[in-house]
């Protein structure tokens, strides 16, 4: 048994490593996504004292796009943009995206999704630049991650009690030799990692298989069903977005409002996304709630702490991905759990090839 785990592990390792460095190499970059777009395109970085009322900044992104916004991610920190996102341009790869300034309402860069470069290394860590089937992939990937994980844990398993034995799986012997170097770099950083690349492995999967992975979690926990709600049309004018915000800061006065999907029918409802100070993560508003566009009434509300354990668990599962539930320090492991790929594709490359040539010239001695 034994064997056959050590085969799978190696040769699969060699036939997706390659795919599995790329997702992990993008993957670690995109942990500062926003910080890093910000840096390659500084001009997005603007400041003032006072901010612009929601409604001009959408009219002038409107305005530069003639088309109708469907959503506002709002300013992260001071000095970054509000995103506004449109509908698609044909043949781009995402939604068109409208950087605004949240204090003079300057419309700073309209750029599409997918074809800058933050986004384009987002692309191709989801879907390796395929489009659906890319994706399908990426997600076979994650299943081979976790069985990597798994195989990796077994075949690292010290065989037998001797005194030492524990210790000397768990370090990294020096002055060895080469090959004892790259093998001990291979398991210790596997077994350190372990936890990480578990998790990472996992929320990846349920991220591309959603609905696979909520069928099997609702098999366990009990899950609940997203709102849906509609508004009822009415003859007075629809609410300001402005208004729309106030509404819901004056009912969670504490909660950071992070982005705000705006009606795009007469019977469609408002919804702001927020993070509530108790939330495990502070980037990912999970939280939201919807209200009548005429009357702003709440019709739903989608709180994290209030759902049931697998509609939770499911919650959790992207801010694990990208660090963000665990704040700056989870970010980081996150970062150096998406370098792993890279290490254990050449130290295992190397084991192989070194093997392989030994194994060459066994035989050519034997014939001799």
């Amino acid at each position: 048994m034994r064997k056959l785990l050590f085969i799978l592990h190696k040769y699969t390792g060699l036939t997706a490593g390659l795919l599995l460095v790329i997702s992990g190499l993008t993957g670690s970059l995109l942990v500062f996504h926003d910080a890093l777009d910000e840096q390659l395109t500084p001009e997005l970085v603007t400041h003032g004292e006072h901010r612009a009322p929601l409604s001009t900044v959408i009219a002038n992104a409107e305005s530069a796009t003639g088309k109708t916004a469907q959503r506002i991610d709002l300013s992260r920190q001071p000095g970054s943009p509000h995103t506004l996102r449109f509908a698609k341009n044909a043949q781009a790869a995402g939604p068109q995206q409208v950087s605004v300034s949240p204090y003079s309402g300057e419309v700073l860069a309209v750029r599409d999704w997918g074809h800058y470069p933050m986004t384009w290394i987002y692309r191709l860590h989801y879907t390796l630049l395929a489009g659906a089937n890319g994706k399908t992939v990426v997600g076979i990937l994650g299943l081979c991650l976790l069985g990597f994980c798994l195989t990796g844990v077994v075949l690292w398993w010290p065989a037998g009690k001797r005194k030492g034995k524990w210790k000397r799986h768990l370090t990294i012997q020096r002055g060895a030799g080469s090959y004892r170097l790259h093998f001990d770099l291979h398991q210790v950083t596997g077994i350190y990692l372990l936890p990480a690349l578990l998790v990472v492995a996992f929320s990846g999967v349920s991220l591309v298989f959603a609905k696979q992975v909520s069928a099997a979690v609702g098999a366990v926990l009990p899950l609940q069903e997203r709102p849906a709600p509609h508004s009822v049309p009415s003859e007075q004018p629809p609410l300001g977005p402005d208004d729309a915000m106030a509404l819901v800061q004056s009912r969670f006065p504490d909660a950071t409002l992070q982005r705000l999907y705006l009606p795009q029918k007469p019977t469609d409802s408002y919804r702001i996304a927020f993070t509530l100070p108790n939330d495990a993560w502070q980037d990912y508003g999970a939280n939201n709630v919807w209200l009548d566009q005429y009357s702003g009434a709440p019709l739903a509300l989608w709180q994290i702490d209030q759902l049931t354990p697998g509609s939770q668990f499911m919650s959790w599962q992207f801010p694990l991905h990208n660090g963000d539930a665990l704040g700056m320090p989870g970010r980081l492991l996150v970062l150096f759990t998406g370098l792993a790929p890279l290490l254990f594709f050449v130290t295992g490359s190397y084991l192989w090839w070194t093997k392989r040539q030994l194994k060459r010239r066994a035989a050519k001695r034997r014939k001799t």
